[in-house]
């Protein structure tokens, strides 16, 4: 049975969202952006700051130049979240599988769904009615055989809302398209094929495998599959996701221990949090780090019960410590949880006195108590309500 999958993109749906919230900001230039920070930069914009010449990742300052009128905004995830639900309801009438890209996009998995909803085309469109009439939000849509073409169909659609690509065609369809449209390529993989004056999709995909490999090793026979349509990931929904990942740009480059580690705090609870509420446990942590000359490293560490946010962030400081061979001041911390396992059961912690730890029964595997309490009270009171003193 060939795969249907439909790539759900809200054009500048942070913003979009925003406007809705407070009618006044229509057709105003704006901007989302951490504030009071020296070196901050936009994370989302409308488009008509994108009319004005502002771009995402463009300093504040520049954004401000370019654009004196600019209205800046912050960050407000709640907000955002909110509006992503409203319209993962809509979705999931259509989808039996539903994998979430940042908020508000989303990946559908329409496979086996004709007789009960029609050509995945008719369902493209109905979504993209319901939205509109339900939730006053605009989507692009792209239809295709796998996540990559569909989710560059979003890319190439504009200013129609709506595209599918046929089985068979993702080669073509994907050739006369600049570089820019292939999803998630390594903006250092685009600098690599800028310097061979690669600019098109079929040019990168008529390059032998082997010279693909010489340059980029292992990653260039996975760019030239790409580069071709080809896209063998399969849809999955977040309790099924194969690494949960969550990363922080500082609004101010610092090697301030003292701040690095409260922000692997914050962020180990988060994906503490959200193991904890699929009832999944993780055996490794990697972390990335980038300083401000945009060097990375990286270092990952084993975990023997990922459930408590404080073994996470006791791991995350393990990691960070190894990893952190530069007195350089850091830009941008990440974290990964992989290794995913469901947490049915671990070993019982104090067996019988004696007996061998081999015949230690096993028994299920839940939060220890204190921490179940936690995860209600900032569930109740938001997630500042308990602060973490560590005595040194």
């Amino acid at each position: 049975m060939p795969r249907i999958v439909l790539f759900i993109d809200p054009p500048a749906f942070c913003t979009t969202v925003e406007e809705l919230a407070a009618p006044g900001l229509r057709t105003r230039p704006i901007v989302v952006a951490p504030p009071g920070a020296d070196r901050a930069v936009v994370l989302a914009l409308s488009a008509e700051a994108r009319r004005a010449g502002v771009s995402r990742g463009m300093p504040v300052r520049q954004a401000r130049k370019l654009c004196p009128d600019l209205v800046l905004l912050p960050p407000n995830p709640a907000l955002y979240a909110r509006a992503s639900r409203a319209l993962h309801q809509i979705l999931r009438v259509y989808a039996p599988v539903i994998e979430p890209r940042g908020y508000g996009h989303a990946f559908l998995d329409l496979t086996g769904t004709g007789l009960l909803f029609g050509p995945a085309i008719d369902v493209a469109e109905r979504v993209r009615r319901e939205a509109r009439e339900r939730l006053r939000l605009p989507l692009s849509v792209g239809v295709a055989a796998n996540k990559l073409v569909s989710q560059a169909a979003t890319a190439v659609v504009k200013p129609e809302p709506l595209l599918e690509v046929p089985g068979g065609t993702e080669a073509g369809f994907l050739a006369p398209h600049c570089l820019d449209v292939l999803p998630d390529l390594h903006p250092r993989m685009r600098s690599r094929l800028d310097d061979y004056q690669l600019e098109l999709i079929g040019e990168v995909a008529a390059i032998p495998e082997t010279a693909l490999c010489a340059v980029f090793g292992g990653a260039g026979r996975i760019l030239r599959a790409r580069a071709r349509g080809i896209d063998p990931r399969p849809v999955l929904p977040p309790e099924q996701q194969l690494e949960f990942h969550l990363s922080h740009t500082l609004a101010t480059d610092t090697n301030d221990l003292g701040v690095l580690h409260q922000l692997l705090r914050v962020m180990s609870e988060r994906l503490g949090r959200r193991l904890r509420h699929r009832g999944l446990a993780a055996g490794r942590l990697r972390i990335e780090a980038t300083y401000a000359d945009h060097t990375d490293v990286a270092r990952a560490v084993p975990l023997r019960a990922a459930m408590l946010d404080v073994e996470l962030w006791e791991a995350a400081r393990r990691a960070f410590t190894l990893a952190n061979a530069k007195r350089l001041a850091v830009r941008s911390v990440a974290l990964t949880l992989d290794r995913i396992v469901e947490a049915e059961a671990q070993l019982e912690l104090w067996g019988t006195q004696g007996r061998k730890r081999a015949e230690t029964p096993l028994r299920p595997c839940a939060p220890a108590p204190l921490q179940s309490a936690l995860d209600r009270i900032r569930a109740r009171y938001g997630t500042r309500a308990i602060g973490i003193t560590v005595r040194r």
